[in-house]
């Protein structure tokens, strides 16, 4: 379940000030041929219910068996939803190489924070907020390799409502893991904190810490493709930047196994003064002169300006401002400046993030036995009414969530069987007599348990 923390357990920052020709490495201890390094990153699925869910990350502890590997021990609280359009490293450590079964993560302290600002709610964790991450084909270390570790927390499926719509809510650890050996492509990372330090080698480029743990610093490189934007939200150049200036940075880490290099964040955006927010809604109004209305979930609204430099994103990769129509959910990263009485509140935008759209979802009783040459079942809907048919996307994620023992594994289609309560998300069918698409497929089971 876990966390992010903007800290990359790379290496110290130093402390220093000023600008320099050699930028210090933050690179883990030499690579031994027997080690790799393993990354530990976190993303999230987003939540329109809540305005925030908060726990505290304890623990991640990468587990095979010749014994364990403590990664992380905190405790370092966070917000599972300002990760849903983002990833963020917890660390970058070295591994003993071999094939690792299990990542157990402890988590405290879950916090729902509700939209219209009455009481939270504090579900109680299962398993003493031990969450089991488990992969049928385990976790491969290879010596001198990076492989990268995504936790996926989806918000909205590990929260449910019990108890009769009584308003009570359950954890359930709906957690996905892949296992990333090219990169950080899939999502951007986006880390706040103050410039410790600006280089010359190469142009442009600086030491990020983090505000709090200043031990915790990256390299920044940024280009002729960076957006940079000054602390009122304006467009800016890289040469503003000063030592002590508190930055957000949204980009991709990079490294390269072949030289056993040091990590380094590539910069897309780049924005300075500290007072960038983040802001989801919906479109309500058509994209004209460089700006459109949106209304938040919170069923407020402001005007999103658009401006020379603002990034376009879907979870494809980068976009055109063609994507910005009317009815879509996005989400806004800028600066909100002070306006006069009478004026409309508004975001001068660094990056406009459009989200998917939500998927569809069904509830129920597998009521066969799945048919593995067909890929499909039946299924008994949740509440009764007629059985429905459903096919599997072939490349269908299917997570065996048991939640008394608090473990997740990843499974596949053959781990499907009669009578297992399901929760399907994909595509409804058009007509009535159509079959239901499941992308993803959450199965309740029981028993299990691990050390």
């Amino acid at each position: 379940m876990l966390a992010t923390i903007v800290s990359l357990i790379l290496s110290a920052c130093g402390g220093g000030s000023g600008t320099t020709s050699n930028p210090p490495v933050n690179e883990p201890p030499p690579l031994q041929p027997t080690s790799g390094i393993v990354g530990l990153v976190i993303t999230d699925k987003p939540s329109h219910e809540f305005s925030a869910i908060k726990l505290d990350v304890v623990q991640a502890i990468l587990i095979g068996g010749d014994g364990q590997k403590l990664l992380f021990e905190g405790p370092r609280q966070i917000n599972l939803l300002d990760l849903t359009n983002y990833s963020e490293p917890v660390l970058f450590e070295r591994v003993e190489a071999g094939t690792y079964t299990k990542l157990r993560l402890h988590i405290d302290n879950l916090e729902l924070v509700s939209l219209d600002g009455s009481e939270s709610w504090f579900p109680k964790l299962p398993a003493n907020g031990k969450v089991d991450l488990l992969d049928q084909d385990g976790f491969a270390v290879l010596p001198g390799r990076t492989m990268i570790i995504e936790v996926d927390i989806d918000a909205n499926k590990s929260i449910k409502v019990t108890g009769n719509g009584n308003g009570k809510y359950q954890f359930r650890p709906v957690v996905k893991v892949d296992i990333l050996d090219g990169g950080l492509q899939d999502k951007l990372a986006r880390l706040e904190g103050f410039v410790a330090e600006t280089y010359d080698d190469p142009a442009g480029s600086f030491l990020v810490c983090h505000a709090i743990e200043i031990d915790n610093c990256i390299t920044v490189h940024t280009g002729m493709g960076t957006s940079v934007f000054d602390m009122d939200g304006a467009p800016t150049d890289i040469t503003s930047l000063m030592v002590d200036d508190p930055v957000v940075v949204i980009g991709r880490y990079n490294w390269d196994d072949s030289s056993n290099s040091d990590i380094w964040l590539d910069a897309i955006i780049v924005e300075i003064g500290g007072n960038a927010v983040q802001i989801k809604g919906n479109v309500v109004s058509d994209p004209a002169n460089n700006e459109f209305l949106l209304q938040k979930y919170d069923e407020t609204s402001l005007v999103v300006e658009l401006q020379d430099g603002t990034r376009f994103f879907d979870p494809t990769g980068e976009v055109g401002p063609d994507s910005i129509v009317l009815g879509t959910d996005v989400e806004v990263e800028g600066v909100m400046p002070a306006v006069g009485e009478g004026e409309s509140a508004r975001i001068r935008a660094a990056l406009v993030f459009v989200m998917p759209e939500d998927a569809d979802q069904a509830s129920g009783t597998i009521a066969d036995e799945p048919d593995a040459a067909t890929r499909s079942f039946m299924l008994t809907p949740e509440g009764g009414g007629n059985d429905i048919c459903v096919n599997v996307a072939d490349e269908a994620s299917v997570l065996l969530v048991n939640v008394g023992a608090s473990e997740v594994l990843t499974g596949t289609f053959d781990d499907l069987a009669m009578d297992q309560l399901v929760d399907l998300f994909g595509q409804a069918p058009d007509a009535e007599d159509g079959c239901f698409l499941a992308d993803e497929i959450i199965v309740e089971v029981t028993g299990g348990g691990g050390p």
